[in-house]
């Protein structure tokens, strides 16, 4: 909401700066007065002489910018006439940008700055003179994911755009890379020790045509923080690779590698925390039971031969008819590492299912949770799930439970609100949540704008 208030102060047309580039010419149409400002505000060489005293006297009392920020091609030394800026609301994800400024040696007002969105590409490109190095490791702009820092006093650590047998030297004391980086045609997989130092990457990578058997070289790698819209890892044509190493992504893309590869429970556990999202994901999980961590893992074979005290289970869980006295044993289970099936019990509720926080499915299209043919069960509220995952169309299907009488969701709006509950879409009795009857009804129009609301809250 409070973005909302920023961009109606800035639509007050005594609040707008229309010059498009601050100069001695434009400055004096500068609204002074206000604290908010929708403009394009650039300063270029036209900006160069104006004195200091006039900029700081100009800008004193603005807080936030609607718009472009722009510093480029100046002999400006400092932005300290900024001094009471606090926001930037860039909503149309125009580049911010501080370039080519020869004498610039002082940015820090951007430093504790407050972005209201945070996917506009962000560049800081040949300042000679200026330190950008705090502005990495605060938390301005530390969730922003189109860096592009280069060529200036301190950057932000190693940017490159290509990694290759050739210079992969060149990043033997890289604790961070920056910006979109491309790992390709790389034939000597012990080379590539160099990056053994790097904890964090910020930017997408693609890693394709190596002789790579895993990304063992990335085993300090603390955090890979990227862009929610696009593929963050993107791992294709590596026909040698046959594990993966990394436990902190967002969205990749895993294909055409060895027919063996596979991922440990503890990176798919971090993937399916964070919600990571999937181009493809041709893998199948390793043929390892114990965990760095202790807890214990049970492989399923049946109900009835299940422990009592599993933490996490490998397989697919099957709860069938005559299988309802077992269901204590999931108690204590957190996740599942395959699909759960329930069908045909006289089960009511899943309150056993309370401590369960994910189920997920690879190497198969089925659903990572199906609820079929349970007469009794009317309450399926799983109250820890959050991303169950299948490389499938639906994830969660239930169909066919409770008596003819009875729907487990009377209308639309109880369905989607199941789903923001679990993070998944659902797929109820053959069609999505919009179609679900009540009397024999559709309410598709009636709970569309409430609909609409919950959706983008947790799904885009």
């Amino acid at each position: 909401m409070e973005n909302f208030v920023y961009l109606s102060k800035s639509l007050d047309s005594q609040c707008r700066f229309n010059a498009g580039e601050v100069s001695l010419d434009t400055i004096d149409q500068w609204p002074v007065d206000c604290t908010d400002v929708c403009a394009i505000l650039k300063f270029t060489s036209s900006s160069n002489n104006i004195p200091y005293e006039k900029l700081k006297s100009t800008f004193q009392n603005l807080n936030s910018i609607n718009g472009v920020f722009r510093v480029e091609n100046t002999t400006l030394t400092n932005l300290s006439f900024f001094g009471n800026l606090t926001l930037i609301f860039n909503i149309n994800y125009n580049v911010l940008s501080i370039s080519n400024n020869p004498k610039l040696t002082d940015v820090s007002v951007l430093f504790t700055i407050e972005n209201s969105l945070t996917n506009y590409p962000v560049q800081f490109i040949n300042n000679p003179k200026l330190d950008i190095h705090p502005l990495c490791v605060g938390n301005s702009f530390s969730k922003f994911d189109k860096f592009y820092i280069v060529n200036n006093l301190k950057d932000c650590g190693c940017t490159e755009t290509s990694i290759n047998n050739e210079n992969v030297v060149n990043f033997k004391n890289c604790n961070s890379i920056f910006g979109p980086t491309e790992i390709s045609d790389a034939t000597n997989a012990s080379m590539f020790s160099a990056l053994s130092s790097v904890r964090n990457i910020t930017g997408p990578i693609s890693i394709h045509n190596t002789n790579f058997e895993n990304l063992s070289f990335f085993s300090k790698l603390e955090r890979m923080k990227g862009d929610m819209s696009g593929v963050n890892l993107d791992i294709h044509d590596n026909p040698n690779m046959t594990r993966l190493g990394l436990e902190s992504l967002m969205a990749m893309n895993i294909e055409n590698v060895h027919p063996d590869f596979c991922l440990t429970m503890e990176e798919m556990q971090v993937f399916t925390t964070f919600n990571t999202k999937y181009v493809k994901l041709e893998a199948k999980y390793c043929n390892i039971t114990t965990r760095k961590d202790g807890q214990k893992t049970c492989v399923f074979e049946s109900m009835s031969a299940l422990h009592n005290d599993c933490v996490h289970i490998m397989g697919n869980v099957i709860i069938s008819s005559g299988n309802e006295q077992y269901i204590e044993k999931l108690s204590s289970v957190t996740r599942i590492y395959g699909s759960l099936s329930i069908t045909n019990t006289t089960l009511k509720n899943l309150e056993f299912l309370g401590n369960l926080t994910n189920v997920a499915v690879l190497n198969d299209t089925s659903p990572a949770i199906l609820l079929d043919t349970n007469p009794d069960l009317s309450d399926i509220t799983l109250f820890s799930m959050m991303y169950p995952y299948t490389s499938g169309p639906h994830a969660v299907v239930i169909q066919n439970n409770a008596n003819h009488l009875e729907n487990i969701f009377m209308n639309p709006l109880q369905c989607y609100n199941y789903q923001i509950s679990i993070g998944a879409y659902v797929l109820y009795n053959g069609a999505n949540c919009a179609w679900v009857m009540s009397d024999g009804e559709s309410n598709y129009g009636v709970y569309w704008i409430s609909i609409c609301a919950l959706l983008s809250s947790i799904f885009f």
